[in-house]
């Protein structure tokens, strides 16, 4: 759940029109001390891609089917990356030399490419203008929230379409984060989004191998954990009426994996607004905190920490007096490559807490 308004922040073009265009945590370390604090570790090590088959050479032009279709006549050579989640899922894929920019950061990138991020221009940390990202003169703009391609993010797919600029939007925020959801997200989302955005850029070979390790990692974490009767509450930001996971994101996907079951299941929202008095009454075995860096109500966890403690109603939450909580970051909660990494912190968090074994 990344940027919205108010409430919070989803074919190539020729060298000859592109010159027209020019001008156009795991838990953090300081709540070791925290008496909350009940926090689950996760990995961070590079991945070491199993050995795959070759996957056959991308034809072109080639079209790839997400909130529409996307069609480029030549590998992106020039792509812009305007979420994180983005930005993070062409850096695991090596095309740093291939992204003209960078923008729509809300957490520090992960350690094991830092380095790769290091040499990519950044368009700075929020949304940039239309006419900053045209700059960069890019054959491809891809996001993964679908307020990225409003008005108030940085402009409408329609206005890219009309200077003939390709636009990826990941299917994860087709209908946006607001509307009723009709379908559950499932890992297949997250890997058929490597595997389109590595045909785009003509590199199936290492997208397969990316898949192939991140399926090794899901079956690790998670594969012999039982959390049969173990509830998850996710608490992504808001301290009167906070949000909490849905049935249908990220979360859900992260819940089912470690077989454990959402408190809220029932809402088809992907970031309902509640009450502490509703979340009471569900009263979930463990809340899952989202540590943000953005400094709205409730981001980060240290201000989750101190509301908990406080707050007459949250207090009474047996997950809180039995300091049953898990820590991840805000990004962790959306779909994307991060969400390997949260169901090895949850299924790590859960068994450190003895709720699953």
């Amino acid at each position: 759940m990344t940027p919205r308004p108010a409430r919070r922040p989803g074919t190539p073009v020729s060298p000859a029109s592109r010159a027209r265009r020019v001008g156009a945590l795991a838990c953090v370390a300081a709540l070791a001390a925290a008496p909350l604090a009940g926090c689950g570790g996760g990995r961070d090590a590079a991945p070491a891609p199993a050995a795959t088959a070759a996957a056959p050479a991308t034809r072109y032009p080639v079209t790839v089917r997400t909130c529409g279709t996307v069609t480029v006549e030549r590998p992106v050579e020039r792509a812009v990356a305007i979420s994180q989640p983005a930005i993070e899922m062409l850096l695991s894929l090596g095309l740093q030399d291939r992204m003209a920019g960078a923008a729509g950061w809300n957490d520090p990138v992960l350690p094991r490419l830092r380095a790769a991020n290091a040499t990519v221009p950044q368009l700075g940390s929020r949304f940039p203008s239309f006419e900053r990202v045209l700059q960069q003169e890019p054959d491809l703009v891809y996001s993964t929230f679908a307020y990225g391609f409003t008005d108030e993010g940085v402009a409408p797919r329609e206005r890219f379409a009309r200077l003939g600029v390709p636009t990826y939007l990941s299917a994860s925020e087709c209908t946006g984060q607001d509307a009723r959801q009709t379908r559950r997200l499932a890992f297949s989302d997250v890997f058929r989004e490597v595997t389109d955005v590595a045909t785009l850029f003509d590199v199936r070979d290492r997208g397969d191998r990316l898949v192939a390790e991140l399926r090794r990692r899901l079956r690790t974490a998670a594969g012999d954990l039982d959390a049969r009767g173990v509830s998850l509450a996710w608490w992504y930001a808001g301290t009167r009426t906070p949000y909490i996971a849905g049935c249908c994101g990220a979360p859900g996907m992260i819940t089912r994996q470690v077989g454990a079951r959402n408190a809220f299941e029932r809402s088809r929202q992907l970031w309902p607004e509640t009450s502490w008095e509703a979340i009471l009454e569900a009263d979930p075995t463990v809340l899952v905190l989202a540590d943000l860096t953005r400094g709205d109500d409730g981001d980060s966890v240290r201000d989750k920490l101190a509301f908990l403690r406080r707050d007459p109603v949250a207090r009474r939450l047996t997950a809180v007096r039995k300091r049953r909580l898990i820590v991840v970051t805000g990004s962790d909660m959306d779909p994307s490559l991060r969400t390997v990494d949260a169901v090895e912190k949850v299924a790590a968090g859960l068994r450190k807490l003895g709720v699953a074994r």
